[in-house]
């Protein structure tokens, strides 16, 4: 199966096809449809552009692809040759074909353009670029150059560059798909200290130097959750600050029920100032607002609690050493029967359940990296079921990923146990 490749802005990566506003249609092996703004072929995978975002579904999952973009027109037979093995998913001999057909004409931009989406289906992105840079020196005024180079300048992570050519290519042509790549990469706009993110209600009382306080606190945490998942909660994430209510001391306090809904339930009695223990149920429950409003409610409660506990802050894998003794001792919950919510858990069992969902995303980051959790959210906010989301993202079935998690935990060394910040009271 297909290891996510070395893209340094996955959600920024352009498409490897011409830029083309009509739409395309996925047909999976299940008879869904997904239909998108364009759709190609990378590796193992279809990607597809919807609504903002980058998605990927293996190619194992997909009947046939309908693409209804149309790519720049050439008669050299070796870019024609070179498309078709594009579309084929063979970047590697596209390349070979494109440096032949530049050979002959080293000023041909339609074999630039294609190597530059070429280079950007194997991952280099630097080498994409300055192919796209040579083809703006042919022609800088063509809309589909500048919108490649933008591409390259996204996949390398250089946002700043990127929005330039975005800017550019819109100038000479308007294209929709190009416009929301410009939004991906172009700073937020400046946001009122509250009313954008967080609408504060109190409960019992106000205490307003507290208050502000937790809105801070809340409002770094958004902006940090905001650039490491690339996604921004639509709506604003309502706050109820509970001054009759006593901070908790057990893992799940008594007002959480089910899962998140979005509104951050803050007990502050006895508080009079922000600690580093309700910094980190912020953090957590701010993550789990960012999280059902990224998947629509269509998250396990394992994953939601995992993402939640590693956005929180602290080692990602300071429980490994309690569940890899749970796998030696045949004692580890699988993942597929943590999909509920924990309340419908053993009061026991609690605690390991919180544990295995932290373990689960660190084998994942480890796997995959950071980059792992967000396309498993992408998967999840487009619908997919879980056992679905999971190759999508990280290219292992449920059960494939069940068992590298517990093969590791069985082999791990035991670490050092280091404390997650603000955990103390």
């Amino acid at each position: 199966m297909l290891r996510p490749g070395p893209t340094a802005a996955p959600l920024l990566l352009a498409t490897v096809f011409a830029v083309a506003a009509a739409a395309d249609t996925i047909t999976l092996t299940n008879g869904r449809v997904i239909e998108a703004d364009r759709a190609w072929f990378e590796g193992n995978e279809v990607r597809y552009q919807k609504d903002g975002g980058i998605y990927g579904v293996p190619k194992s999952l997909v009947a046939h692809v309908d693409s209804h973009s149309s790519p720049a027109q050439s008669s050299d037979p070796d870019v024609v040759k070179a498309r078709e093995r594009l579309a084929a998913s063979d970047p590697v001999e596209a390349t070979r074909l494109l440096r032949v057909a530049l050979g002959r004409d080293p000023e041909s931009l339609p074999a630039l353009q294609t190597l530059a989406e070429a280079l950007l289906a194997l991952g280099d992105a630097r080498a994409a670029r300055d192919a796209a840079q040579r083809a703006v020196q042919l022609d800088d005024r063509n809309a589909r150059t500048r919108a490649l180079l933008g591409d390259a300048y996204a996949a390398m992570g250089d946002r700043a560059s990127a929005e330039e050519q975005y800017r550019r290519s819109l100038l000479l042509q308007r294209d929709p798909a190009v416009q929301r790549k410009l939004e991906d990469v172009a700073p937020a706009p400046a946001r009122p200290a509250q009313g954008a993110q967080f609408r504060i209600r109190y409960d019992g009382g106000v205490n307003e130097p507290l208050g502000v306080a937790v809105l801070e606190a809340l409002s770094k945490a958004y902006e940090e959750y905001a650039n490491r998942l690339g996604f921004r909660p639509e709506d604003p994430v309502v706050v109820l600050l509970m001054m009759e209510t006593s901070f908790p001391e057990g893992r799940v306090p008594e007002w959480a029920a089910g899962l998140n809904d979005g509104t951050i339930r803050v007990p502050l009695r006895g508080l009079d100032r922000l600690t580093p223990r309700l910094t980190t149920v912020l953090r957590h429950e701010l993550a789990h607002s960012f999280i059902a409003a990224r998947t629509g409610g269509n998250c396990p409660t394992w994953l939601q609690e995992g993402i939640s506990q590693w956005l929180e802050g602290g080692d990602p894998n300071r429980e490994d050493a309690a569940v890899s003794a749970l796998a030696r001792d045949g004692k580890l919950m699988p993942l597929l029967t943590l999909e509920a919510p924990f309340q419908t858990l053993a009061p026991a069992e609690i605690t390991a359940a919180y544990a295995e969902s932290l373990s689960a995303i660190a084998h994942i980051i480890r796997r995959s990296g950071p980059d792992g959790v967000v396309r498993l959210l992408a998967a999840l906010g487009d619908r997919l079921p879980s056992e679905e989301a999971l190759p999508t993202a990280i290219a292992l079935s449920y059960p494939e990923f069940q068992k590298s998690w517990e093969d590791y935990l069985r082999g791990a060394t035991r670490p050092a146990a280091r404390p997650a910040p603000g955990r103390g009271p």
